[in-house]
């Protein structure tokens, strides 16, 4: 009984650190993209790179949580690196349902699409 809701607990935090991740990245790729923008000025560019340099410390952060609570499941999940979440430059590059909930996945046998996990 406690072994399961010490995996219940483990993932609940997992699913945390992956939605806190998500939310930053996206963030950031908002960012990106206002930053290309004509039209914006110097001075919002200049305010979005200092976001951008906050932003980042923020995804590494989020990403050591994410890394840790990936590890912790079991069977563990595969680790992400910095690398390989700082050259998403598009949100089509950026899957956001790549380990979706439970309860997403259950609803396809209620004549709903399955959102599928790409792992």
């Amino acid at each position: 009984m406690w072994n399961r809701a010490k995996e219940l607990h483990e993932f609940r935090e997992y699913r945390r650190a992956l939605e806190s991740l998500e939310g930053l990245v996206v963030a950031r790729l908002f960012e990106l993209s206002k930053m290309n923008m004509a039209n914006t000025g110097y001075k919002l560019r200049k305010h979005i790179s200092k976001a951008l340099q906050t932003r980042s410390k923020a995804i590494r952060t989020a990403l050591d949580k994410f890394n840790k609570a990936a590890a912790q499941l079991k069977p563990p999940r595969p680790a992400l690196k910095w690398e390989e979440v700082v050259e998403y430059a598009f949100l089509s590059e950026f899957n956001l349902l790549r380990d979706p909930h439970p309860c997403l996945t259950s609803l396809h046998g209620h004549g709903l699409p399955l959102l599928v996990d790409s792992y």
